[in-house]
């Protein structure tokens, strides 16, 4: 049958919160219902988050 593999779940809790707060903080940038401080506050979170999401989803598919 092979090897059953599974994605850790503290994996997948961490991408959904950060998946969240990031499409969040994207969605009150771009909607324009942020002062021009907040828009540079949640826009270098949004980065951190967009660059946490896509470390995650390359180790998330590496097996060992």
């Amino acid at each position: 049958m092979g090897t059953a593999w599974s994605v850790p779940i503290g994996i997948t809790g961490r991408m959904l919160f950060v998946t969240v707060v990031t499409c969040y903080l994207l969605a009150r940038v771009f909607g324009g219902a942020a002062t021009p401080l907040e828009t540079v506050v949640y826009g270098g979170t949004a980065a951190f988050g967009l660059e946490f999401l896509l470390a995650s989803w390359r180790a998330l598919w590496q097996r060992g």
